[in-house]
């Protein structure tokens, strides 16, 4: 087995998540705009919809700023049609200040592990990446959490112009990094999009299983996990 040089990380729900949760961000948004509905009736609306969308639209794998733009925009609409009280609220005005609210900073958290695990990481001389599908709002994000000083790249889907599973977006993640496709890991929380992605690429690929109930997660067959990040420097 080749040395491992270089370890590449999902973003969402693997370096950050909605804070404090995506419910309330959702709830604390509509409020603003003078409805108030608990955050768990956001997240029951937000599951399924989000569900549709990624299984009618899985075969498209292109991505830009606009494309993502438009896949929240619809995922948003859904939401809207499936809770009765946000007929109150129009649903361009809504739209515009969720879309406006998920690209601050402040609307973000890094997990616990994840400061201390890249650290530690990158002083045993590993290049770390993140590759994430994303618009470019993540830059932004990155910046205001202090990601960015963590990591010494980050690949974005939106700029990358494909998504993950597509391979590419990996081989432009190895082309920053440096190093061989099997001399690099990715960790990422859906099978699909980062194990399986990665494993086309072929990288090596682990799968990270945190406490969520926004995207089922399954390990197939060999699929190595992890349910910390503090975990992954056992694995190299």
């Amino acid at each position: 087995m080749s040395r491992t040089r270089a370890v590449f990380f999902d973003a969402g729900h693997t370096l950050l998540y909605a804070y404090p949760d995506l419910g309330t961000v959702y709830a604390e948004t509509t409020a603003g705009l003078g409805v108030r509905l608990p955050a768990a009736a956001f997240v029951e609306a937000f599951q399924p919809s989000f569900r549709d969308y990624v299984r009618e639209h899985a075969s498209d794998g292109t991505a830009s700023d606009a494309q993502d733009r438009a896949m929240w925009r619809e995922i948003t609409r859904r939401i809207h049609s499936r809770l009765e009280g946000l007929r109150a609220v129009p649903f361009e005005d809504w739209f515009r200040a969720l879309y406006a609210r998920f690209g601050e900073a402040d609307a973000w958290r890094l997990y616990d592990d994840v400061e201390g695990t890249l650290a530690g990481l990158r002083e045993r001389g590993l290049r770390l990446g993140v590759v994430s599908n994303w618009d470019t709002r993540l830059r932004g994000i990155a910046a205001g959490l202090g990601l960015d000083r963590l990591v010494d790249f980050v690949v974005i889907s939106a700029e990358a112009g494909v998504r993950k599973p597509d391979p590419r977006i990996f081989e432009a993640a190895l082309a920053r990094a440096g190093v061989r496709a099997d001399e690099a890991i990715h960790v990422g929380d859906l099978p699909d999009e980062d194990v399986e992605g990665a494993r086309r690429a072929g990288l090596r690929s682990v799968l990270i299983e945190r406490t969520k109930g926004l995207v089922p997660a399954g390990a197939g067959p060999g699929v190595e996990v992890v349910r910390s990040l503090s975990e992954i420097a056992g694995l190299l």
